[in-house]
Order: C-alpha cells, then structure tokens, then sequence
C-alpha cells in the first residue's frame, strides 16, 4: 500500500492480515493527518534509551543536583528496564509494572521520581510528534507517607512517649488536651 507523509514523502506500507485492513489504512491516515495526529512511524523508532540521552541533553534548565539525580534515575531505573524497547512499543501496561516491580524493592518516593522522570521525557516526544499518547502519564503510584513530625503537636507526642497516653487516659476530652499541647509548644518556642 503506497502513502504519502504529511510533509509530502511517498512511502508504503506492507503486512495487511485482510484486504479490508489494507483499504482501511489510507483513509485513517489521511483523516490522522487532517487532524494533526499523525504519527511518523519512521520516528517513533528511536529506543527508549536513545529518547532519555536526548531528552537529558535538553534540560539545560535543572540545577546540577537535579540533573544527577534524574541522571541516576534514567542510568540505574529506566534504561536497565526500557532502554533497548523503541518507545512507540512502549505500553502504559509496561509502564504500570515497572512501578509495582519497583515499589516492591524502593520506597514510593524514588518510584515516583522515577515514573515522573520517565513521564515527562516521554511527553516530549508526543510534543515531538514521536508518540501519540504518553504510556507514563497519570499511573497508578504509590502514596508516600506525610511526615508527622512537622505539626507541633505531633512532635511533643513523640517526644512525650507512653507518659502522655498516660496523661490523655486522665484527661475527658482529648481534644481539649491537643490544644493544650500547641499552647505550649508554641510558647517553649
């Protein structure tokens, strides 16, 4: 089946499992480029570890720390993972697993660093017009856990120990006995 590319090329394309496929094609094509979603498949093959070293190389915006860090991320999570897979092979199923796989040996904080990371490089590529959705984008990540020890109250609880479960057994309203703890936190200050 011969074609032409938005930007004029003809090419063709071959491997139809039914005639109707091969008649069907040209049509979704053209209305794909009618409506500006076309997608070169010449581009989209270019491999997950290519796309992350040309990506990388773009963000000339992040500060040193933050490109060593996502600079590990890519180096020790996703290109192990991903790195030979061309990145229109790449699922959102891939993706999801390779967040349950990591969740299991890292806390949710790196997994989230991580799937971010891979998330928005791929967004640039479906700015690039290399991929027609992002298979990272809003997956299901695991929840990191708040830190406690920020609220005043929460610190005086901690440092009190079993001494102020002892005090709050004594006390009838433990509310009342919250507000009497910010009281006096905020007064050692």
């Amino acid at each position: 089946m011969r074609y032409r590319k938005p930007d004029r090329p003809q090419t063709d394309k071959r491997g139809f499992k039914t005639k109707c496929d091969a008649e069907i094609f040209p049509a979704s094509d053209e209305v794909a480029k009618m409506t500006g979603r076309y997608i070169d498949p010449g581009r989209s093959r270019v491999t997950v570890g290519e796309w992350m070293a040309i990506w990388l190389a773009s963000r000339s915006d992040l500060r040193r720390s933050t490109f060593d860090r996502v600079e590990g991320a890519i180096r020790n999570h996703i290109v192990p993972e991903f790195g030979p897979v061309p990145i229109a092979e790449l699922t959102r199923p891939m993706c999801q697993q390779f967040a349950a796989k990591m969740n299991v040996t890292h806390k949710p904080g790196s997994v989230r660093t991580v799937i971010n990371v891979l998330s928005v490089a791929l967004q640039l590529a479906v700015d690039d017009g290399r991929l027609a959705a992002n298979p990272a984008h809003r997956l299901k990540l695991p929840r990191q856990m708040k830190r406690l020890a920020s609220c005043p109250v929460t610190r005086f609880r901690v440092a009190a120990g079993p001494r102020l479960t002892r005090i709050r057994s004594r006390c009838a309203d433990a509310s009342s006995l919250d507000w009497v703890l910010v009281a006096s936190a905020r007064k050692a200050r």
